[in-house]
């Protein structure tokens, strides 16, 4: 006689079984497994996706992965989608089936690189129908660009280093800041600069924060373009760099009494070059490429709509709670950290 009880079991086993991999027990699993965790800027990343069957067959409507920017800003956190990248769709998977998938993604241009307070991760979500999603998460550092790259070994080449603060996004595209270690420490508290790639070279707009007479300084605005082949070689891009910051001091007039001796005077050595040889703004407006912009352009973009809608959330809020004391956004909207005209000399 067969035992009923043994019956049962075996009934319930597959339902049992379908009903658990609904809340993603014993469930289908997908794993993205990148060749290489950092890219540069603007070029391929190519891995695959290894999805590994669950106890039961499992209907799949879609495979995608998304592409997550997190940005910190004055304290707060902000996340979006860059891009959401299809991969295959609707196939099933069978209990303890294998299956692996290529991938290959070009990154999208004028992206803000990664630093401490720029991250990017990829979202892979496999889409299960009747059933819990699966998903796999996996960081990914984005590299400058080369031409951007051998201007920060420029910067390092004449003593100054990055900031731990430096990459910050802001209404202008990402900032990059350096404090001087070298020659002009004592003379330069700090240099910021955004960077927009042009056909012929790249373009910094430097802000030069100068010390001006005991426990002050003064900033100044600067544009100075690096040609192409000037950025093959570091110490080239250098020498442009150097000859700008030099001539930022001296129009600040950067002297100090401490000790008796000025820091700098206008017949000193490092008034020695002239920097009257860098493009002025309008020498390579022409014939751009398809990667020409300014590094971080989209996340300002981003970060600029993101805070607007902060600001109608605001409004609203205010409006119902009959508050009529105005709205402080920051300095999104006066421009309070970014250029302003500042000091042109």
């Amino acid at each position: 006689m067969v035992n009923e009880a043994y019956i049962i079991k075996k009934e319930r086993g597959p339902l049992w079984k379908k009903l658990l991999s609904k809340f993603g027990i014993g469930a289908a699993k997908v794993d993205l497994v990148l060749h290489h965790s950092h890219v540069r800027l603007g070029k391929i990343l190519e891995g695959e996706f290894w999805l590994e069957g669950g106890t039961v067959a499992q209907q799949i409507r879609k495979l995608e992965v998304a592409l997550e920017l997190e940005v910190h800003v004055q304290g707060k956190s902000y996340r979006r989608t860059v891009a959401i990248i299809p991969v295959a769709s609707s196939f099933t998977i069978q209990p303890g089936e294998r299956k692996t998938l290529p991938f290959s993604y070009q990154l999208p241009l004028h992206l803000p690189i990664s630093r401490s307070m720029v991250r990017y991760t990829f979202v892979t979500r496999l889409d299960i129908a009747g059933g819990a999603d699966a998903y796999d998460r996996d960081t990914i550092e984005i590299l400058p660009p080369t031409v951007l790259e051998q201007i920060f070994a420029a910067f390092a080449e004449l003593g100054f280093r990055e900031k731990p603060t430096s990459g910050r996004i802001t209404p202008y595209g990402q900032e990059f800041s350096f404090f001087p270690t070298g020659e002009f420490h004592g003379l330069v508290q700090e240099v910021e600069f955004f960077a927009l790639v042009e056909e012929e070279g790249v373009r910094l707009h430097m802000e030069v924060d100068v010390r001006h007479g005991f426990g002050k300084e003064r900033e100044l605005k600067r544009e100075l373009f690096i040609p192409i082949e000037q950025l093959r070689d570091s110490s080239a891009a250098a020498r442009l760099i150097r000859e700008t910051v030099e001539e930022t001091v001296q129009a600040a007039g950067a002297f100090s009494t401490f000790g008796g001796q000025p820091l700098a005077t206008p017949s000193s050595p490092m008034y020695r070059h002239s920097s009257s040889h860098y493009p002025s703004a309008h020498h390579s407006h022409h014939g751009r490429h398809g990667w020409t912009g300014a590094v971080g352009g989209f996340a300002a973009g981003m970060l600029a709509g993101m805070i607007a809608e902060e600001f109608l959330d605001d409004v609203v809020e205010d409006v119902m709670d009959d508050v009529a004391d105005g709205l402080d956004v920051g300095d999104w909207f006066d421009g309070g950290d970014g250029f302003d005209g500042g000091d042109w000399l």
